[in-house]
C-alpha cells in the first residue's frame, strides 16, 4: 500500500498556547463575540498564537526544528490582549494586543532567524499577532478594546497540526522555557 503525503508530512507551527486561566478569559471573549457575530467557535483545547507557520515538514526534519529552536532565547514577558476585531475577507474573528509587544516580535524574529538559518521555509509577511476566536464569522468592520486579558508567556511549542472531519487537532512536539536571565 503507497504512502500517503500526510504519513510523510508533518503540519507544524511555533506558538504561544495559553495556560488554563488564560484561555477560559480567551474563550469568555469568544463566546461575547460569537453571541454578536455568530461562526463557529473554536475549541478551548485550540486557542493559542501562532509564531511561525511552516506548514509540512518531513518527519526527518523534526529532529532539526527543535534543536534551532532550542537555541533560541527570550526573557518572559506579558502579553496584554486587549483588542477584538473581525476580517471580512476571511470570516474570522480575533482577539489581540493593541501593539505587539517588542518581546513578541523578538521571539519571532529570533525562531524566523533560526529557522531561516537551517533553511527552512516559512510566510515571510510582517507578522500580526492576533488569535483566532471564530470561523465562518458575519464579520462587519469592526475592530474594539475589550477587557484585558493579562497573558503570562514562559515558553513557546512547536505544534502538529492535523485536519480531522470535526476540524484540527493539535499535539506538542517540543516546548521550550523562557530565560528568566535574559530580562537583565
Amino acid at each position: 500500500m503507497p504512502e500517503t503525503l500526510a504519513a510523510r508530512t508533518a503540519r507544524v507551527f511555533f506558538a504561544l498556547w495559553p495556560d488554563a486561566q488564560v484561555r477560559a478569559g480567551l474563550m469568555r471573549q469568544g463566546l461575547q463575540m460569537h453571541s454578536t457575530l455568530g461562526g463557529k467557535l473554536t475549541h478551548a483545547d485550540s486557542v493559542h498564537l501562532t509564531l511561525v507557520f511552516l506548514g509540512e515538514v518531513g518527519p526527518e526534519q523534526l529532529p532539526r526544528l527543535q534543536t534551532r529552536a532550542s537555541s533560541v532565547r527570550f526573557a518572559p514577558f506579558v502579553l496584554c490582549i486587549d483588542r477584538a476585531g473581525c476580517w471580512r475577507h476571511n470570516s474570522i474573528g480575533w482577539v489581540a494586543p493593541q501593539q505587539t509587544p517588542a518581546q513578541l516580535q523578538h521571539l519571532v524574529d529570533a525562531l524566523e532567524s533560526a529557522l531561516g538559518e537551517e533553511g527552512f521555509e516559512f510566510d515571510h509577511r510582517a507578522y500580526a499577532a492576533h488569535i483566532t476566536l471564530l470561523r465562518k464569522a458575519r464579520c462587519t468592520p469592526i475592530e474594539t478594546k475589550v477587557a484585558a486579558i493579562e497573558w503570562p508567556v514562559r515558553e513557546f511549542v512547536l505544534m502538529r497540526s492535523e485536519l480531522h472531519s470535526q476540524g484540527s487537532r493539535y499535539s506538542t512536539i517540543g516546548r521550550w522555557a523562557a530565560h528568566e536571565e535574559d530580562n537583565a
